[in-house]
């Protein structure tokens, strides 16, 4: 016979032990949860409080001229305004816009010139940041080399655009090529944003798994198999984040084509300038400057599809 010590309670007694244990613990985990709540809410308002700054500091400086220039762009030129323009609504400056033959051709003009300049500045910075990033061992080195990459931007742009001019105007001219020309001008692009390629390739390179490389050698991989199955994904990020910086600037460039163009080569940027400064029509070069603001938004959309830089990064 089975000893009493051994025997398993009723079932009614062990429900009964359950019943407490889960009325023991309902409140304890309820307690638990509303201090968990809590403290993602505090967690919340402090992330709120230290964004607020920089996020007002956005808004009037990047969300306020947005919105004044689309509202600009409705209303109506006038000649003997004070300001050339008055509060009366209208479409015309947009009609205007979308009717302007040169408006069209220097945006084609200009998205061609970006293109160039993303593609050019990938060829020959992604170079650089691969021997920076996985050649160079040393990351004492790496940062030495880095920063020496790095220093054009110590200078102002327009003062590397003026540096460009002389240099670009002898080489062309070995060509045949006396005036300044749209070669000059992409040229001079190329060189003025080709860091903005390689600083975020050469922190995702720089990123990359080594032991994910060394694995594909061990399996047999060449380097450019290596390279387009296991470098090359991994560096989408950065290949995508400095497509949209070059495209941006390249896209709405002005000043570099003023400089080194010389009167001589246009671009969006130059027709939009020239409604404001020259014709000083304020409400159509705001809406060339809302459909321009219109083409990069949809040229980074079209960047962005390559990559999703939510989950590589």
């Amino acid at each position: 016979m089975p000893s009493s010590s051994g025997a398993e309670p009723p079932p009614h007694l062990a429900a009964a032990e359950l019943d407490e244990a889960e009325a023991i613990e309902e409140p304890r985990e309820r307690a638990l949860g509303d201090s968990r709540e809590a403290g993602e809410r505090r967690s919340a308002l402090l992330t709120t409080l230290l964004a607020l700054p920089g996020g007002l500091w956005l808004a009037f400086f990047l969300l306020a001229p947005l919105v004044f220039i689309v509202l600009v762009s409705f209303w109506t030129y006038e000649l003997g305004a004070k300001s050339g323009f008055t509060t009366k609504w209208t479409l015309s400056n947009y009609g205007t816009i979308l009717h302007s033959s040169t408006y069209w051709h220097n945006m084609l003009g200009s998205l061609y010139t970006s293109l160039i300049a993303v593609a050019a500045c990938l060829i020959f910075g992604f170079p650089i940041a691969y021997f920076l990033a996985l050649k160079v061992q040393s990351l004492r080195n790496q940062i030495a080399l880095f920063i020496i990459a790095l220093a054009p931007f110590w200078t102002s742009f327009l003062v590397r655009s003026v540096a460009w001019t002389y240099p670009l105007a002898e080489v062309l001219g070995k060509f045949g090529i006396h005036t300044p020309s749209t070669a000059s001008v992409r040229l001079a692009m190329i060189q003025l944003y080709i860091l903005f390629m390689v600083t975020p390739l050469f922190f995702t390179l720089a990123q990359v798994d080594r032991t994910a490389i060394e694995a594909a050698r061990d399996l047999g991989g060449n380097w450019w198999r290596t390279f387009v199955t296991v470098i090359l994904p991994q560096t989408l990020p950065g290949i995508v984040i400095g497509s949209i910086f070059i495209f941006v600037l390249t896209m709405g460039e002005y000043g570099t084509v003023l400089v080194v163009g010389q009167n001589y080569v246009q671009s969006v940027g130059t027709i939009v300038n020239s409604y404001i400064v020259g014709a000083v029509q304020y409400p159509q070069g705001a809406a060339a400057a809302v459909l321009l603001v219109l083409a990069l938004i949809a040229g980074v959309f079209v960047i962005t599809r390559f990559s999703n830089l939510r989950e590589d990064l």
